[in-house]
């Protein structure tokens, strides 16, 4: 398998998350500080004992606000468990003929295949995750929301939606006359995660089930080199590999 992924992204995106990260710890840090000190060097007292509240508030406040946005950032550009690696360790050794796109337009992680593409929504959560009723739910509580890592669950169905709309989108103006499958899988990679699903019409895997589906019951019916050739221009990915065979010879 190849991969081809955005890397000026990925650096862009991870600076912003180290940046929200600190940010954050320095203005909870001055926090404490000014609640410490405020005082005694006459920032406050008494008489402005409100507005001491009213400011300590919005400084907590506005802090664990940034730390969540550098928590997502970390998340996906920064930390070792991010989905682009559990992509590349549950996907490594498929056949040359797969290209994991990573950061690329127009969804963040797909994967060209001999026979279509199939769009990854990757979820990281831990925790007790429900699907029922068509509606998803994290029983998540709002200490962990706010002291933990994980970002809200979402609703993974209606991202797959959406994901899947964008490619086709590309293909119906690029490949009008070509019928092409385009499918979405969605990835729970944290092994932590408790999953209680009724059936989805969205496939639903945790990570290391991911290459065994691709290979096995979820296999797409490969399509000539022509038609794979024209999927990938349409995609801006890299060339079919020289070399590889195809059904017809095409």
């Amino acid at each position: 398998m190849r991969i081809y992924i955005d890397e000026k992204k990925v650096k862009r995106q991870a600076l912003i998350g180290r940046i929200a990260l600190f940010g954050s710890l320095a203005i909870l840090v001055g926090g404490l500080l000014l609640t410490l000190f405020g005082q005694q060097i006459g920032l406050f007292s008494l008489d402005n004992l409100g507005m001491f509240y009213i400011l300590y508030t919005v400084i907590l406040i506005l802090g664990f606000g940034i730390s969540r946005v550098g928590m997502y950032y970390g998340n996906r550009y920064l930390a070792a468990t991010r989905p682009e690696m559990i992509l590349r360790e549950c996907l490594k050794g498929m056949e040359r003929t797969f290209t994991l796109m990573v950061f690329q337009q127009p969804v963040d992680y797909y994967l060209i295949e001999p026979g279509g593409v199939t769009v990854f929504i990757m979820k990281t959560q831990a925790g007790k995750l429900e699907y029922k009723g068509g509606k998803w739910k994290s029983r998540q509580g709002v200490l962990a929301f706010w002291m933990g890592r994980d970002e809200p669950l979402g609703n993974p169905d209606q991202e797959a939606i959406d994901s899947m709309a964008k490619i086709n989108k590309i293909f119906t103006e690029k490949l009008p006359d070509i019928k092409i499958s385009v499918r979405a899988v969605i990835v729970f990679s944290n092994p932590k995660a408790e999953l209680d699903l009724e059936p989805s019409a969205i496939k639903v895997l945790r990570s290391p089930a991911l290459k065994e589906y691709l290979r096995g019951d979820g296999k797409l019916r490969e399509v000539p080199k022509s038609i794979q050739r024209q999927i990938r221009a349409a995609l801006n990915a890299p060339e079919l590999p020289s070399g590889e065979k195809t059904p017809e010879g095409k």
